[in-house]
């Protein structure tokens, strides 16, 4: 029996992408193991989701962190002792202090925990960083380090770590690259070029307005992007959510709140529904034309499932990850203002032929990059 840990993974999170990691590392591990033999344990905050429902082959068993109590930290290490490997991913972009001091130093204590363990510690390809406060970026850069492998999705933030720590982060790129998907799910009436639009609830509402400067109007640069792809260049527009808080609409991390009031302001648009998995929503996806958003999950989903993309980025974690792909069509949210971002995207949808073809290269470094990834972990779990 491999008995593995996952920590960073929200198995049951309103973040498609955050399930859409924890999705396709179960892809990776059914390449790698015998699933009847195969036990995968998941430390979080948020359940199992429907991820036993979709993978009943394998055994799955929910942990819920309670990391300030010393008890359950000691009982923790214990449960660490008697796994095969423990795995973390950070949710992608979460080995960081962008979301909170405090969210970001209970996650490094999770981390902490599992490297004072005797079990094989893995990093799986995330970004690092960025960091404000100097106590915590030292304190990850040594989790980094003790670790026994470590990857990045992204080339920025490997670059940045290993010129302090040396050569330990290798270069990889997101797992949910794997998340499948069924095309054939949707049904779409045949005629105009469809253009998927996604509306990050953190931007619409100005989440974390602390540590994410705009340099641009978002809702501004959301309606005048819509307009123009539906009054000049006769597309229809499909505004898709990819964070989905069924249970709380007023949530401030629920997509479909900043949907609605965007379709409410431009009726032209077509809803998305509200999904109810990762694979749902790259399913719908698939049957874009292009899409653009900043959600780089779904992004990433777009990418993956045959759709050209136009990124919006509000952390270096996108220019790392699609130019570490060779992918150059990301618009900065940070960087530049509202009538430049909005030129920039126009200029990048009448460029639809070359996105098309750079799609293409970028999926191509993914495989690679992926299957090297998915080589070291087989190396990990087969020896045991």
């Amino acid at each position: 029996m491999v008995k593995v840990a996952l920590l960073g993974f929200g198995a049951g999170s309103s973040n498609m992408g955050c399930v859409a990691l924890t999705y396709s590392f179960i892809e990776m591990l059914k390449n790698i193991c015998d699933c009847e033999n195969l036990e995968v344990h998941i430390y979080g905050y948020e359940g199992l989701g429907k991820v036993q429902e979709l993978y009943p082959e394998i055994k799955f068993t929910y942990h819920r962190l309670h990391l300030k109590k010393i008890s359950y930290c000691i009982k923790m290490k214990k449960e660490f002792d008697q796994m095969d490997c423990i795995f973390d991913v950070t949710f992608g972009d979460g080995f960081s202090d962008i979301y909170g001091k405090k969210w970001n130093a209970i996650t490094d204590l999770a981390k902490q925990i599992a490297i004072n363990s005797k079990t094989p510690f893995v990093l799986l390809p995330q970004t690092y960083g960025p960091y404000y406060q100097f106590y915590l970026k030292r304190w990850a850069y040594n989790l980094i380090k003790k670790s026994d492998k470590a990857y990045s999705r992204d080339t920025l933030s490997a670059k940045e770590v290993n010129s302090v720590i040396g050569d330990k982060v290798v270069e990889a790129t997101d797992l949910a690259f794997l998340l499948p998907f069924n095309k054939s799910s949707y049904t779409f009436e045949d005629g105009k070029f469809r253009v998927g639009f996604n509306v990050s609830s953190l931007l619409w509402f100005g989440g974390h307005s602390d540590t994410i400067h705009l340099g641009i109007d978002y809702k501004e640069y959301c309606s005048q992007v819509i307009n123009y792809c539906i009054n000049e260049k006769n597309y229809d527009v499909h505004i898709i959510p990819h964070v989905i808080d069924n249970e709380n609409f007023d949530a401030g991390e629920n997509d479909v709140k900043a949907c609605m009031e965007l379709h409410s302001m431009i009726p032209k648009t077509v809803m998305a529904p509200s999904f109810n998995t990762p694979i749902e929503a790259k399913s719908y996806i698939s049957n874009m034309d292009l899409f653009l958003g900043a959600r780089m999950h779904a992004t990433i989903g777009a990418l993956s499932s045959g759709v050209p993309c136009i990124p919006l980025s509000y952390s270096k974690k996108f220019e790392g990850l699609f130019g570490n792909l060779d992918y150059p069509y990301v618009v900065s949210a940070i960087n530049e203002n509202t009538k430049t971002a909005v030129d920039i995207t126009k200029d990048y949808i009448c460029q639809f032929a070359s996105l098309v073809k750079a799609r293409e290269v970028s999926m191509g470094k993914v495989g690679e990059k992926l299957k090297r990834v998915e080589s070291d972990i087989k190396d990990y779990l087969i020896k045991q």
